[in-house]
Protein backbone atom coordinates (compact mmCIF):
# COMPACT_ATOMS: atom_id res chain seq x y z
CA UNK A 1 0.00 0.00 0.00
CA UNK A 2 1.45 3.35 -1.00
CA UNK A 3 1.04 6.70 0.77
CA UNK A 4 -0.46 9.82 -0.60
CA UNK A 5 2.30 11.65 -2.60
CA UNK A 6 0.52 14.97 -2.23
CA UNK A 7 0.47 14.72 1.55
CA UNK A 8 4.16 13.77 1.68
CA UNK A 9 5.12 16.77 -0.43
CA UNK A 10 3.01 19.04 1.79
CA UNK A 11 4.66 17.75 4.93
CA UNK A 12 8.11 18.28 3.39
CA UNK A 13 7.21 21.80 2.26
CA UNK A 14 6.01 22.65 5.78
CA UNK A 15 9.14 21.16 7.38
CA UNK A 16 11.71 22.97 5.25
CA UNK A 17 10.83 26.55 6.30
CA UNK A 18 10.60 25.44 9.91
CA UNK A 19 14.03 23.80 9.78
CA UNK A 20 15.57 26.91 8.23
CA UNK A 21 14.08 29.04 11.02
CA UNK A 22 15.65 26.76 13.61
CA UNK A 23 19.02 26.95 11.86
CA UNK A 24 18.88 30.75 11.52
CA UNK A 25 17.95 31.19 15.18
CA UNK A 26 20.74 28.83 16.25
CA UNK A 27 23.29 30.72 14.15
CA UNK A 28 22.13 34.08 15.48
CA UNK A 29 22.36 32.83 19.06
CA UNK A 30 25.87 31.55 18.40
CA UNK A 31 26.93 34.85 16.81
CA UNK A 32 25.48 36.84 19.69
CA UNK A 33 27.30 34.60 22.16
CA UNK A 34 30.59 35.18 20.34
CA UNK A 35 29.97 38.93 20.25
CA UNK A 36 29.12 38.93 23.95
CA UNK A 37 32.32 37.08 24.79
CA UNK A 38 34.32 39.41 22.55
CA UNK A 39 32.70 42.43 24.19
CA UNK A 40 33.57 41.21 27.69
CA UNK A 41 37.14 40.33 26.68
CA UNK A 42 37.54 43.77 25.12
CA UNK A 43 36.21 45.59 28.18
CA UNK A 44 38.50 43.58 30.46
CA UNK A 45 41.51 44.50 28.35
CA UNK A 46 40.48 48.15 28.28
CA UNK A 47 39.99 48.25 32.05
CA UNK A 48 43.48 46.86 32.57
CA UNK A 49 45.06 49.35 30.15
CA UNK A 50 43.18 52.26 31.66
CA UNK A 51 44.19 51.21 35.18
CA UNK A 52 47.84 51.28 34.12
CA UNK A 53 47.48 54.75 32.59
CA UNK A 54 45.67 56.14 35.61
CA UNK A 55 48.35 54.69 37.87
CA UNK A 56 50.92 56.74 35.99
CA UNK A 57 49.07 59.92 36.97
CA UNK A 58 49.66 59.67 40.69
CA UNK A 59 48.26 56.44 42.14
CA UNK A 60 50.65 54.50 44.34
CA UNK A 61 49.35 51.16 43.05
CA UNK A 62 47.30 49.91 40.15
CA UNK A 63 43.67 50.80 40.92
CA UNK A 64 40.53 48.84 40.22
CA UNK A 65 38.79 50.14 37.09
CA UNK A 66 35.24 49.36 35.96
CA UNK A 67 33.94 50.54 32.59
CA UNK A 68 30.18 50.97 32.66
CA UNK A 69 27.79 50.59 29.75
CA UNK A 70 26.93 47.79 27.35
CA UNK A 71 27.86 46.99 24.70
CA UNK A 72 31.40 48.24 25.12
CA UNK A 73 32.46 47.73 21.51
CA UNK A 74 29.98 50.33 20.26
CA UNK A 75 31.56 52.83 22.66
CA UNK A 76 34.96 51.91 21.26
CA UNK A 77 33.72 52.49 17.72
CA UNK A 78 32.51 55.94 18.75
CA UNK A 79 35.77 56.55 20.70
CA UNK A 80 33.72 57.75 23.65
CA UNK A 81 33.18 55.91 26.93
CA UNK A 82 30.24 57.10 28.99
CA UNK A 83 31.40 56.25 32.51
CA UNK A 84 34.40 54.76 34.28
CA UNK A 85 34.65 54.01 38.01
CA UNK A 86 38.08 53.92 39.67
CA UNK A 87 38.79 52.67 43.20
CA UNK A 88 42.15 52.65 44.95
CA UNK A 89 43.45 52.39 48.49
CA UNK A 90 46.48 53.25 50.54
CA UNK A 91 47.60 56.38 48.73
CA UNK A 92 49.76 59.02 50.37
CA UNK A 93 48.46 62.53 49.69
CA UNK A 94 50.82 65.07 51.16
CA UNK A 95 51.11 64.58 54.94
CA UNK A 96 48.10 62.25 55.25
CA UNK A 97 47.37 58.69 54.23
CA UNK A 98 44.19 58.14 52.23
CA UNK A 99 42.50 54.88 53.18
CA UNK A 100 40.27 54.81 50.11
CA UNK A 101 39.95 56.82 46.93
CA UNK A 102 36.87 56.50 44.71
CA UNK A 103 36.61 58.42 41.45
CA UNK A 104 34.03 58.38 38.66
CA UNK A 105 34.93 59.78 35.23
CA UNK A 106 32.26 60.85 32.75
CA UNK A 107 32.33 61.41 28.99
CA UNK A 108 35.77 60.01 28.24
CA UNK A 109 36.92 60.84 24.73
CA UNK A 110 39.63 58.60 23.30
CA UNK A 111 42.05 59.96 20.70
CA UNK A 112 42.14 58.45 17.21
CA UNK A 113 45.41 56.71 17.98
CA UNK A 114 44.16 55.52 21.34
CA UNK A 115 47.18 57.00 23.14
CA UNK A 116 45.40 59.70 25.12
CA UNK A 117 42.01 60.13 26.73
CA UNK A 118 40.17 63.12 28.14
CA UNK A 119 37.35 62.99 30.70
CA UNK A 120 34.87 65.84 30.42
CA UNK A 121 34.39 65.74 34.17
CA UNK A 122 35.04 63.61 37.21
CA UNK A 123 33.90 63.42 40.80
CA UNK A 124 35.12 61.42 43.74
CA UNK A 125 35.95 61.11 47.40
CA UNK A 126 39.12 60.51 49.38
CA UNK A 127 38.72 59.02 52.84
CA UNK A 128 41.32 60.12 55.38
CA UNK A 129 41.37 57.90 58.46
CA UNK A 130 41.25 59.30 61.97
CA UNK A 131 44.50 57.55 62.90
CA UNK A 132 46.25 59.41 60.10
CA UNK A 133 44.93 62.73 61.38
CA UNK A 134 46.06 61.94 64.91
CA UNK A 135 49.53 61.23 63.55
CA UNK A 136 49.67 64.72 62.04
CA UNK A 137 49.62 66.19 65.55
CA UNK A 138 53.06 64.84 66.30
CA UNK A 139 52.01 64.32 69.92
CA UNK A 140 51.57 60.98 71.73
CA UNK A 141 48.32 59.92 73.35
CA UNK A 142 45.90 61.66 70.99
CA UNK A 143 42.96 60.00 69.25
CA UNK A 144 40.56 61.54 66.75
CA UNK A 145 36.91 60.57 66.20
CA UNK A 146 33.75 61.95 64.59
CA UNK A 147 31.72 64.67 66.29
CA UNK A 148 29.18 65.76 63.68
CA UNK A 149 29.15 66.44 59.95
CA UNK A 150 32.02 68.95 60.06
CA UNK A 151 33.70 68.37 63.42
CA UNK A 152 36.02 65.91 65.10
CA UNK A 153 36.84 65.13 68.72
CA UNK A 154 40.47 65.11 69.76
CA UNK A 155 40.88 63.07 72.93
CA UNK A 156 44.01 63.22 75.06
CA UNK A 157 44.73 60.38 77.44
CA UNK A 158 48.40 60.23 78.26
CA UNK A 159 49.61 60.78 81.82
CA UNK A 160 48.25 63.90 83.49
CA UNK A 161 46.94 65.35 80.23
CA UNK A 162 43.34 64.25 79.70
CA UNK A 163 40.27 65.76 78.09
CA UNK A 164 38.45 66.11 74.79
CA UNK A 165 38.83 69.01 72.40
CA UNK A 166 36.55 69.84 69.49
CA UNK A 167 37.88 70.88 66.08
CA UNK A 168 36.16 71.97 62.89
CA UNK A 169 37.22 70.45 59.56
CA UNK A 170 36.86 72.67 56.49
CA UNK A 171 38.04 73.01 52.91
CA UNK A 172 41.25 75.01 52.53
CA UNK A 173 41.21 76.08 48.92
CA UNK A 174 41.29 73.72 45.92
CA UNK A 175 44.11 71.59 47.27
CA UNK A 176 43.77 71.08 51.00
CA UNK A 177 41.75 70.76 54.20
CA UNK A 178 41.98 72.64 57.48
CA UNK A 179 41.55 71.41 61.06
CA UNK A 180 41.10 74.11 63.70
CA UNK A 181 40.28 73.62 67.39
CA UNK A 182 37.21 75.57 68.50
CA UNK A 183 37.15 74.22 72.06
CA UNK A 184 40.18 72.84 73.89
CA UNK A 185 38.06 71.01 76.47
CA UNK A 186 40.58 71.50 79.24
CA UNK A 187 43.51 70.19 77.24
CA UNK A 188 46.56 72.47 77.19
CA UNK A 189 46.89 73.90 73.69
CA UNK A 190 50.50 72.75 73.47
CA UNK A 191 49.38 69.14 74.02
CA UNK A 192 47.30 69.25 70.82
CA UNK A 193 50.37 69.75 68.70
CA UNK A 194 49.74 70.68 65.08
CA UNK A 195 46.06 69.79 65.32
CA UNK A 196 45.23 72.97 67.19
CA UNK A 197 45.19 74.73 63.79
CA UNK A 198 46.68 73.08 60.75
CA UNK A 199 46.16 73.19 57.00
CA UNK A 200 46.86 69.88 55.33
CA UNK A 201 47.81 70.31 51.67
CA UNK A 202 46.95 67.51 49.27
CA UNK A 203 49.45 68.29 46.52
CA UNK A 204 49.48 64.80 45.02
CA UNK A 205 45.83 64.56 44.01
CA UNK A 206 45.78 62.37 40.90
CA UNK A 207 44.06 63.20 37.63
CA UNK A 208 44.06 66.93 38.28
CA UNK A 209 41.35 66.72 40.92
CA UNK A 210 40.57 69.60 43.28
CA UNK A 211 38.97 69.68 46.72
CA UNK A 212 35.32 70.73 46.53
CA UNK A 213 34.26 70.11 50.11
CA UNK A 214 34.85 68.16 53.31
CA UNK A 215 32.59 66.11 55.56
CA UNK A 216 33.11 63.89 58.61
CA UNK A 217 31.85 60.30 58.78
CA UNK A 218 32.23 57.49 61.27
CA UNK A 219 35.19 56.14 59.30
CA UNK A 220 37.13 59.36 58.86
CA UNK A 221 37.20 62.67 57.04
CA UNK A 222 35.70 62.46 53.56
CA UNK A 223 37.26 64.86 51.07
CA UNK A 224 34.97 65.54 48.11
CA UNK A 225 36.85 65.91 44.82
CA UNK A 226 36.07 67.17 41.33
CA UNK A 227 37.78 67.86 38.02
CA UNK A 228 37.01 68.92 34.45
CA UNK A 229 38.60 68.18 31.08
CA UNK A 230 41.17 65.89 32.66
CA UNK A 231 43.67 64.40 30.22
CA UNK A 232 45.63 61.22 30.86
CA UNK A 233 47.68 58.75 28.91
CA UNK A 234 50.15 59.52 26.18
Amino acid sequence: MTGDPGRTRGQLTAWVPHSWCVIVVAVLVAVLAVLLIADRVAVGYAEDRLAARVEDRGFAAKPQVTIAGFPFLTQVAARRVNKVVISAAGKKLGPVEVKRLDVTLYGIRVSAGGNTSTASRLSGTAQVGFAGLAGVAGMPGLTVSADGPDRVKITAGLGPVTGTATARVTRAGPGGIRIAVISAGGIPVAALGSLRDVTLPLPDLPLGMTVEGVSVTGQGVLVHLAGQNVRFGG
